[in-house]
């Protein structure tokens, strides 16, 4: 399980359990942030098997098994890259930081998908695994909150200390929906999944993406965004049970 980055997610199923609620995915904070736009992760600049920097790593509740992250040479293209391996387990590493989302706008990301999650489901809380996912994830605006979420986050910020987020975009590979498609997490529909690869046959495969951060927010919430919080990447299979793997390549975010 996860979506919302970790605290959303963390946050969300303790605030709801708190209420006599359903379980919900945990969310990632947006507390001490760093200021400005970072270069983010040139993984192809440190050496494998090293530390990940200011990449932290960030649990889901409820998950009996952690996600797996390590710095690896990558021999296709050469150079170190991010590995990620989940059996049955979840978590994501996140990157804090603050940045306007009209100004560093264009995201740059690829990934090698390792196999495909068989009974994942893209729709249901039950199918929310996926081999490969990088959360944008954009800061609490108290004048945007409805009265449920103020209380939630009120609560959320009583036990972990931090404020959720106000939104999320999921960029997904999955086999399980038609490429481009853009829907709400099962969830919570503050996490806007959006498919940028659908191919089984990318398994294996260097893909490379880039995406306008600001013009997919607008298309997916119909609002302007708050600003940007922080990045997420995850792999996850705690729902499925099964086995997944993914590498993940230099990201960068800035302007156009």
């Amino acid at each position: 399980m996860a979506t919302f980055p970790t605290l959303l997610l963390n946050a969300r199923r303790a605030t709801l359990a708190l209420l006599a609620a359903s379980l919900m995915p945990p969310v990632w904070a947006t507390n001490e942030t760093s200021a400005g736009a970072p270069g983010l992760a040139l993984f192809s600049s440190m050496s494998p098997g090293r530390a990940l920097g200011a990449w932290q790593f960030q649990p889901v509740r409820g998950a009996k098994h952690r996600t797996l992250y390590s710095l690896v040479r990558d021999d296709d293209i050469g150079s170190t890259v991010l590995e990620a391996t989940a059996d049955a387990a979840a978590g994501a590493l996140i990157w804090r930081f603050d940045a306007d989302a009209r100004v560093d706008s264009i995201l740059r990301f690829m990934w090698k998908p390792g196999g495909l999650i068989a009974s994942s489901d893209p729709k249901s809380k039950a199918g929310d695994d996926y081999v490969a996912r990088i959360y944008i994830t954009f800061a609490y605006d108290r004048d945007r909150a409805s009265a449920r979420e103020k209380a939630e986050n009120a609560i959320a910020h009583m036990l972990y200390g931090e404020t959720p987020p106000h939104a999320a975009l999921s960029y997904v590979f999955t086999h399980k929906a038609a490429l481009g498609a853009t829907f709400a997490n099962p969830y919570t529909t503050r996490v806007k999944m959006i498919v940028v690869d659908a191919d089984p046959q990318s398994v294996g495969q260097w893909k490379r993406f880039v995406r306008n951060i600001y013009d997919d927010y607008k298309r997916a919430f119909g609002e302007e965004p708050t600003r940007i919080s922080g990045i997420a990447i995850m792999v996850d299979t705690d729902n499925t049970g099964e086995k997944a793997s993914a590498r993940f390549g230099d990201i960068t975010l800035g302007p156009k």
